[in-house]
């Protein structure tokens, strides 16, 4: 980097720590980013993959388990290797099979690079965070601190609305190709200007531990989609997962207490982390249900395409990005929420009113619109600022810079794979609602319901089709299309119903954090 002129000091961001910072962020930003890509976009990739819609489903899964399972193991990684090391190699490896994905053919070859973009996006995080939280100077900690969260709001509310943009607009294989290309370009800024940080070979990693906590863990969240597609409990293969998963992960919490190698303990000794570790795990692991659910609601019964439903996330992601900003430290020049007591009330501020939210958006119907989606959304945006960010920020407001990267990859680690299984437990319901709530209303199908009159007047004076006297094709996919929806709808109450319940009993948590400040 060019010096500075005599007498004008060199802003921060000019500065190799600076672009190296803003690097890190830039890499958050796609990690996240990627991890938002929703189900109408990876519908697109099975079409031309020639998968299935219940393979696409596997599209998702097999980047979001690994990315969250290697994430325990980086804190033993960067003592051994080192913090540089991790932050090239990992991105690199996401750089790199995101763009060999772009060009995929085969379903299983996209499935095998999704496996492989997790496993180097999941290194981001972590990186991310031992160097925004640990290695820009004591002057702009509590800044880099706060840009590490700030990343991932943003990241996670830009990618609704950049797949469905580019998917519609270009291509799948368009948005493959930019994260990808984005990522090694900022893996490149690292790898010339990041100071070398090398490792201790010698330094010891529990193999046996992590084999137990990811082999647990992993099978845990693919059950839930194996047992979502393989009707539960009347599967062999769903039960043997099941408790597999269950003896793993008893024998992980075993192996963690007796050789605590995996996981550096001391990152426990902060209370208020132990404190933003359950929160945050459990109160996203009810937030991302209602994101899991809101765009295919928005897709069936409101009769949005992917490019309309991704301008209605526009209000979203700009309502996220100005709530993050405004209480980023070093960000905002008029910081709101300053301290941790003010903290810790604006996040159960923000808890309780997301459930409120949740609560009034279960209260829909097949003729809920745009405008009512797009305004709740607002609200959405707004509280899931302030709960990651705020959380995120007292999570880490105390912890030792040496201790970052082992703080960022647990945290990050629980968050993801709390969406993991998420994503499941919503799937599960969604399945469940759906067979009673198709029962119910084919019970009222037969040639005598005037009610069905509507569906067969458009009809009349056509073929018939397929059927007898009173019935044609056309009227019976008619039919099938609004049952359909009114399913949608059905699920889309009980899911939201649920959340706003139990938000509002978590809404508490956040209050548990110890008012002293670093």
């Amino acid at each position: 980097m060019s010096p500075a002129q005599p007498g004008q000091p060199r802003s921060f961001w000019l500065t190799n720590r600076g672009v190296v910072a803003i690097s890190f962020f830039v890499l958050e930003l796609v990690f996240f980013s990627t991890d938002s890509v929703g189900v109408p976009a990876h519908a697109y990739v099975s079409g031309d993959v020639g998968g299935t819609p219940y393979l696409s489903v596997w599209f998702m899964v097999a980047f979001l388990v690994p990315a969250a399972l290697i994430m325990p193991l980086l804190g033993n990684l960067r003592e051994r290797v080192g913090s540089k090391a991790i932050a090239t190699v990992g991105p690199g490896l996401f750089g790199v099979a995101s763009l060999i994905s772009a060009c995929a053919t085969d379903p299983q070859l996209f499935i095998g690079l999704q496996v492989l973009q997790g496993l180097g996006a999941g290194v981001i995080p972590a990186a991310a965070g031992g160097y925004l939280g640990g290695q820009l100077g004591e002057k702009y900690t509590l800044m880099g601190k706060g840009l590490l969260a700030l990343a991932v709001v943003s990241g996670s509310s830009l990618g609704i609305p950049l797949s469905a943009f580019v998917t519609w607009y270009a291509s799948w294989r368009v948005l493959k190709a930019g994260l990808g290309l984005t990522a090694l370009v900022a893996v490149v800024v690292i790898a010339r200007l990041m100071p070398p940080t090398p490792g201790n070979p010698k330094a010891k990693i529990d193999w046996l531990g992590y084999g137990l906590m990811s082999g647990g863990f992993g099978l845990l969240g693919l059950s839930l989609v194996v047992g979502n597609q393989r009707e539960w409990f009347l599967s062999p293969t769903y039960v043997v997962m099941l408790w597999s998963s269950i003896l793993l992960i008893g024998l992980f919490a075993w192996r963690i207490v007796a050789v605590p190698k995996l996981i550096n303990l001391r990152i426990f000794q902060d209370i208020n982390y132990c404190i933003s570790l359950v929160n945050l795990s459990s109160v996203m692991f009810f937030l991302f249900m209602i994101f899991a659910i809101v765009p295919q609601f928005m897709i069936v019964v409101l009769g949005n395409t992917i490019e309309s439903y991704a301008w209605a996330f526009i209000p979203f992601l700009g309502t996220t990005v100005v709530t993050g900003l405004m209480i980023t430290p070093g960000v905002s020049p008029h910081l709101i929420g300053a301290t941790i007591a003010a903290k810790k009330k604006l996040c159960s501020a923000g808890i309780f009113c997301f459930a409120c939210t949740a609560l009034w958006m279960a209260n829909t119907s097949a003729q809920q619109d745009n405008h009512t989606m797009m305004l709740q959304m607002m609200v959405v945006g707004m509280c899931f600022a302030i709960i990651n960010c705020l959380e995120i920020q007292m999570s880490v407001s105390t912890m030792p810079a040496e201790l970052m990267t082992s703080a960022s990859s647990v945290l990050f680690f629980c968050t993801n794979i709390s969406k993991a299984l998420s994503g499941g437990v919503s799937a599960a319901i969604l399945t469940a609602t759906s067979q009673g709530s198709w029962e119910r209303f084919r019970e009222q199908i037969n040639a005598g319901n005037t009610a069905l009159e509507a569906f067969q007047r458009p009809l009349n004076g056509h073929p018939t089709g397929i059927g007898g006297d009173g019935w044609s094709q056309g009227s019976l996919e008619l039919i099938n299309k609004a049952i359909s929806q009114q399913v949608e709808v059905v699920s889309f109450i009980n899911v939201a119903t649920m959340v706003g319940i139990v938000l509002l009993v978590l809404a508490g948590l956040p209050l548990m954090h110890r008012d002293s400040t670093p």
